[in-house]
């Protein structure tokens, strides 16, 4: 049975995080891609974020990033203008006291035809990143 969001949220023990993660300051991820995050006292994210990979082959300039923080827990999106990707995930601390933000992403993405099945797929995306300090 699939569950929605607030039901899994409701029914699914939760613990308090056990290292607390600034969430503040410049953020890389695996491709080099990188992000500058400012958390408000309220919890509000703002920053920007350059991808390092892009069609015209090289880095893209930044873009406006807007999210939220929640303890251990951020969620953020860019507006691309043709497409807007959503990053949500937690933020650890490794063994050797390194920060990271481990993420999963949606990006959806206007297409020439949208009902057309053969464009369909490329509509919706979704992977992961990794963000260090």
């Amino acid at each position: 049975m699939i569950k929605s969001a607030e039901q899994t949220y409701f029914s699914t023990k939760t613990v308090a995080p056990t290292a607390t993660v600034d969430f503040n300051g410049h953020w890389v991820n695996e491709l080099t891609s990188f992000m500058d995050l400012t958390v408000s006292a309220s919890g509000d994210v703002t920053g920007t974020y350059v991808s390092a990979v892009s069609d015209q082959g090289g880095p893209t300039p930044p873009f406006p990033l807007s999210g939220t923080v929640s303890g251990d827990l951020i969620s953020f999106r860019v507006n691309w203008g043709e497409a807007i990707t959503s990053w949500v995930g937690h933020g650890v601390v490794d063994a050797a006291g390194k920060s990271q933000i481990l993420t999963l992403w949606y990006e959806v993405m206007a297409v020439p035809d949208e009902l057309n099945p053969e464009q369909q797929w490329r509509t919706v995306k979704a992977g992961a990143d990794s963000f260090w300090q």
